[in-house]
């Protein structure tokens, strides 16, 4: 089986991930572990099953991630996963089902099919601190909480979490 686990990341974060699930599919089946801006048209034809890794950007996947979706044609790859990073500390379900709606649509317009999607909490990079607690309308209190919260995420836990998520989807 042909894997391959495309990724867009701007902090490091989705690549972490990206890296634990490639280790994983690495043990069982040919995986190829890409940059999304890296991944031709050609890589996709070969896969079995493609994860896609996004951060959430003002609660979206990223504008990369949705144009790579906007490109998959029927046909091209068998099923699809997703992985997300975020920087809050947990998201129900229901919300990360919300959040992964754009890679269902993609695997359903193309007969796809859909093997779900994993979440992860990740490190807000810095320069985007202030405009966050704002938006939030946070006190400073209660920003460095949620810094703390943040800090050192994604850590070995939540990496084992993405190992078993990919070993839960592959066959």
């Amino acid at each position: 089986m042909k894997v391959l686990v495309a990724y867009f990341s701007q902090t490091g974060n989705t690549e972490k991930v990206a890296k634990a699930i490639h280790e994983e599919s690495s043990h069982t089946h040919t995986a190829d572990l890409k940059r999304l801006e890296d991944v031709g048209p050609g890589d996709l034809e070969s896969c079995d099953l493609v994860f896609v890794g996004s951060p959430l950007h003002a609660g979206n996947i990223a504008g990369p991630v949705k144009e790579f979706l906007s490109k998959v044609k029927a046909g091209s790859v068998k099923a699809l996963a997703g992985f997300i990073t975020h920087a809050a500390p947990a998201y129900p379900d229901q919300d990360m089902a919300r959040y992964a709606e754009p890679l269902q649509a993609a695997c359903q317009e193309n007969g796809i099919q859909y093997k779900g999607c994993f979440g992860c909490q990740g490190f807000l990079t810095e320069a985007l601190h202030e405009m966050i607690q704002k938006s939030r309308k946070m006190t400073d209190e209660q920003w460095a909480e949620t810094v703390q919260q943040m800090t050192g995420h994604p850590d070995a836990h939540d990496l084992e979490k993405a190992r078993a998520f990919a070993r839960s989807v592959l066959p």
